[in-house]
């Protein structure tokens, strides 16, 4: 518990570096491009494009519960893409930038949450794209939106845990970068954010009772629930949020000790 103390300690010590980080990671991607940051809402809305013309025009289909398809798929992989870009890419950028956080004596520890702000453009769009097409579709806003500061709570502290976990590992066998890219094409379709598992009845109940147990599937749900009004938090399988919850803590617990124990000998992997 020392270490997850000590942990956050240090993301509020250190955000206004973490967010000046993430604001010239962003302008530096971008600034030799005649549209400069522009791009940050444009690239978004042409991934949004490309899946209107394959799943609204090429392959029209249907989402069980009667919710209108575009909507819903922007909304899922609104969150799915902050919180796979957080985890990859946080990790990787911890890994690359050893140097120079031992060098301008930062804790490597805010390199995960730099990660997660840099990304929150695209996601702010696309969770709004899916909100707008939402209320166009008879979707009206409700209290149920409020939730949704809970569920992006879950989403910073899981998505950053798991980078920092990742990031720490990485330090020590550099080829997980390959794992973990590999896995996340895999779980795309597992999380739900593109498709919804129940409507396949191939799938066996108990595999599909595995797949809601995934906290991808529970975050990426909740936001839905939160835009389409559907349920509350609370109202969810305990056994939903007690997995997802009891994940998370082991994830940042294990992180925490793991970076802060290799964190004494990081020279030896400069």
């Amino acid at each position: 518990m020392k270490n997850i103390f000590q942990y956050f300690k240090e993301q509020v010590r250190y955000f206004p570096v973490a967010y000046s980080m993430s604001r010239y990671n962003t302008k530096s991607a971008t600034m030799h491009n005649r549209f400069g940051r522009v791009w940050e809402i444009l690239d978004p809305l042409f991934q949004l494009g490309v899946f209107y013309l394959l799943f609204g025009v090429l392959m029209k289909r249907v989402i069980p519960g009667g919710y209108p398809v575009l909507p819903w798929m922007f909304i899922g992989l609104g969150v799915w893409g902050l919180m796979q870009k957080t985890i990859v890419s946080g990790a990787l950028t911890t890994y690359n930038k050893l140097r120079a956080a031992s060098v301008m004596k930062f804790p490597v520890s805010i390199l995960p949450t730099s990660a997660f702000l840099g990304f929150l453009s695209e996601f702010w769009v696309m969770i709004i794209v899916g909100t707008l097409g939402a209320v166009f579709s008879g979707f009206i806003p409700s209290l149920y939106l409020l939730q949704g500061l809970y569920y992006f709570f879950a989403l910073l502290i899981f998505s950053v845990s798991f980078s920092l976990l990742n990031a720490t590992v990485m330090i020590v066998f550099p080829d997980l970068k390959f794992f973990l890219n590999y896995s996340f094409r895999f779980l795309m379709f597992l999380s739900g954010a593109v498709f919804s598992m129940r409507q396949f009845s191939q799938i066996p109940q108990f595999i599909l009772q595995g797949i809601m147990l995934n906290p991808f599937y529970y975050l990426i749900e909740g936001f839905r629930d939160a835009i389409f009004g559907t349920q509350w938090f609370w109202e969810v399988d305990p056994s939903i949020i007690l997995s997802f919850w009891t994940l998370t803590f082991f994830i940042l617990l294990l992180g925490t000790h793991l970076h802060y124990k290799i964190r004494e000998r990081i020279s030896d992997f400069l």
